[in-house]
């Protein structure tokens, strides 16, 4: 065969496995396109929209938390908080309707987390914008916040049908709210129920507050008393009484003037409002009593040695006040209920118990004498630590279970049938 006739061949055997290759991936390529859908699953098709607007409404969630984030620097008034607020609590709302099965959730969740801190924040500063002082100082931030609290607490829900006072132990010691839940499973479901405990007021603090400051359309038909022997020691100074007795508040209400909130332009110092008070004026407060952690901070003082009781005498001055507040409320068909609040039993050693021994006495004496009604509860939950704050003062755990035991209490129950049959 010729060098011609051999290249034909080559050439020839070449073009036939390139037609063979041209054919098998043409195939190929048919066999591929039809394996692939033309068109995805209709699940998928009716998922990408929902997925897209969940994506929308995180998008919106940020644009929500900028403006908050942009406007909190320059907010100065209680509007301009508000408007902080608000901002920050359409953010949540927008992450919050994230549905758990979404990819964007775990990403949601993280940004509430923030939010929901800087809107605790917001409202703290639009709270410390908004509140009026009712008089010029009475000598404590403390009674000023409550008082003006109270006060619009009566513009808004009416005069409480039961009252809470006493000292920083009634303050965290007794959760209306849960109070008026309780009251409710009982049969009484409209009743209302205020905490206006004052931190360090003494017999002469409550009696002042309820004769001196508040007029009778704002008091209540039951007053429930929540406090303890130091209250009623008459033989140390009255500090809160006499910083009372030296205010401007003080002044003003002897020469007539009394407590309001028609005074915009007088606000209490933004610095020290308590902001964590509830609508109610109780203070929750969630830390738990642990001694050992407790007395590396604080050091453990005997009772010997406590100035709260040492001196001490129950006869004095409280009693006296006592004797004229009980006759004051009973004039106007006002009951009167004190409750013995708990110790801790690591608080409660042999000096202090001789104290709250005779202060038990006492009540027992006295209640019967004047007719007005005692809840013991001093050494009810002994060992109960988790229920206490500290050694003397009770936690939120503790503040609701006391507000569980007065709910139930036949002291209470009866009290509220006399208050009711007189109105009928």
């Amino acid at each position: 065969m010729g060098r011609n006739a051999r290249w034909l061949v080559g050439l020839g055997s070449v073009l036939l496995v390139l037609g063979l290759a041209i054919l098998i991936f043409k195939r190929s390529s048919r066999l591929r396109m039809v394996s692939l859908p033309a068109e995805e699953p209709a699940a998928v098709q009716a998922d990408a929209p929902v997925r897209v607007q969940e994506a929308a409404t995180v998008q919106a969630a940020i644009a929500q938390s900028e403006q908050a984030a942009e406007l909190a620097p320059v907010a100065t008034t209680a509007t301009e908080w508000d408007g902080v607020v608000d901002r920050w609590t359409a953010a949540i709302a927008e992450l919050h309707s994230i549905p758990p099965e979404s990819p964007a959730r775990v990403y949601a969740q993280r940004r509430l987390q923030t939010a929901i801190q800087n809107l605790a924040e917001a409202q703290q500063a639009a709270a410390r914008q908004s509140t009026w002082a009712a008089l010029p100082t009475l000598g404590s931030v403390i009674i000023d916040q409550q008082l003006s609290g109270y006060l619009s607490y009566l513009a808004v829900v009416g005069t409480p049908d039961i009252l809470i006072v006493g000292s920083s132990r009634s303050l965290q010691g007794i959760d209306p709210a849960v109070l008026q839940q309780v009251l409710a499973e009982q049969g009484y479901p409209d009743l209302k129920v205020y905490n206006l405990s004052i931190n360090g007021a003494t017999v002469q603090v409550v009696n002042y507050l309820l004769q001196a400051v508040l007029t009778p359309e704002q008091l209540p038909k039951l007053i429930i008393w929540g406090g303890g022997a130091r209250s009623f020691n008459s033989a140390r100074l009255d500090q809160t009484f006499a910083n009372l007795l030296d205010s401007p508040g003080y002044r003003a209400i002897s020469a007539g003037v009394r407590p309001a909130l028609a005074e915009p332009n007088r606000l209490l110092d933004p610095n020290l409002i308590l902001s964590d008070l509830t609508a109610a004026g109780f203070l929750p407060i969630a830390n738990q009593f642990e001694p050992a952690d407790y007395y590396r901070r604080f050091p453990r003082v005997s009772g010997f040695y406590d100035t709260d009781y040492r001196p001490f005498s129950i006869q004095g001055v409280q009693t006296i006040t006592l004797e004229h507040l009980v006759a004051f409320l009973q004039a106007r068909g006002i009951e009167l209920i004190f409750v013995n609040l708990p110790l801790s039993q690591d608080y409660l050693d042999s000096a202090r118990l001789v104290y709250e021994r005779q202060f038990q006495q006492f009540l027992q004496n006295q209640s019967q004498t004047d007719d007005w009604a005692v809840i013991d509860l001093l050494q009810q939950w002994p060992e109960q630590q988790t229920y206490f704050a500290d050694p003397n003062h009770l936690n939120q755990t503790g503040a609701a279970s006391v507000a569980r035991l007065l709910g139930s209490a036949p002291e209470v129950l009866d009290a509220i049938e006399r208050v009711r049959g007189v109105g009928e």
